[in-house]
């Protein structure tokens, strides 16, 4: 069965589509290190809702390319070329704004996902916003880190997780992107880099320089894989899928 991706789709198409979940993607425009593409934060949600559309009746929307500011602590911040964000209330806006307008088309089952952590307040303000003025709606908000059991995390690092914050650019990463676009991954590009686990910091503006490894990967990307990146996206979808069954009362195809 292929993706229902809307991108592809004719309005005829789009109008058979009643009904069913509408999944929208939310990322960044955020260096990942030397080995990785700006738009990680896009493809890793992406590919999962294209692989949970298989599974269920759900459309996977057109995406938002860019996101609220790359923090240091958590997507190595504003400093390196190329990072490119939009503000909180920007973000706020555009959501709400594309949540309505497929309300208005009937849509009432809205799966936002997004790859990129610094997002999430803000698409939870803007779904907070849009279900206070239609409370037929339901949105539910998916950050797929936060869907990989304790006991995965175990294996991938042998009991040594460091924490989802210095994972930017890492071996999760890495790996989902070695399984779903390995033609991005220069993988001869991962530095020999050790990495240290996370330790909380005060948020400081204007942005301190040298918060941040030079090659931008907060952790290490040394040890990533397709094999590692298949074993996550399976458990993930499938965690997505239980919540999508529980929270919309739906059935797999």
């Amino acid at each position: 069965m292929a993706y229902k991706e809307m991108i592809h789709m004719t309005w005829p198409e789009y109008a058979e589509m009643d009904d069913c979940i509408t999944a929208l993607c939310v990322g960044s425009v955020e260096q990942h290190g030397p080995h990785l593409p700006f738009i990680v934060d896009l493809v890793i949600p992406y590919e999962i809702c294209c692989r949970l559309s298989e599974k269920y009746h759900l459309l996977v929307a057109p995406p938002v390319y860019y996101g609220y500011r790359s923090q240091p602590a958590s997507g190595g911040g504003q400093g390196f070329p190329g990072t490119t964000a939009i503000d909180g209330i920007t973000l706020i806006n555009m959501v709400e704004n594309i949540l309505e307008d497929f309300y208005r088309q009937g849509k009432r089952k809205f799966l936002l996902m997004s790859g990129h952590f610094e997002n999430t307040a803000y698409m939870s303000e803007a779904s907070y916003l849009f279900t206070r003025n239609h409370p037929d709606a339901k949105v539910v908000i998916a950050n797929w880190w936060e869907l990989v059991k304790e006991t995965t995390l175990d294996i991938l690092f042998d009991g040594a997780f460091p924490g989802w914050e210095v994972e930017h650019a890492s071996l999760t990463e890495t790996s989902l992107m070695m399984y779903y676009r390995p033609e991005l991954v220069h993988s001869d590009r991962i530095p020999d880099q050790q990495g240290k686990k996370f330790t909380p910091r005060p948020v400081i503006h204007p942005e301190p320089k040298g918060l941040v490894p030079a090659s931008g990967i907060l952790y290490s990307a040394n040890g990533a894989s397709h094999e590692i990146g298949k074993t996550m996206s399976e458990e993930i979808v499938e965690t997505i899928g239980t919540i999508l069954e529980t929270e919309f009362q739906v059935s797999p195809l």
